[in-house]
């Protein structure tokens, strides 16, 4: 199988299950706990922050494997 059909694959599962898991937790009504670095309150606004940084990285993986493997063997 070619590398780009591969990584096309596992972004889409990685994406798929960053989605459902983005979903659940945004669901839940405690959102996690809120935390302390240094002096920074992390609450639950900064979570869904987070949650969402997570889904476009997630994104960014599947955008990205369309351009992998371009002017390559794998072509």
């Amino acid at each position: 199988m070619k590398k780009r059909r591969v990584l096309r694959g596992i972004s889409l599962v990685m994406l798929g299950i960053a989605a459902v898991f983005v979903f659940c937790a945004l669901s839940c009504p405690t959102l996690g706990s809120t935390f302390y670095l240094g002096g920074i309150a992390i609450g639950a606004e900064v979570w869904r922050v987070f949650y969402v940084l997570y889904v476009l990285i997630m994104a960014g993986l599947l955008a990205a494997s369309f351009l992998a493997g371009r002017g390559g063997k794998d072509r």
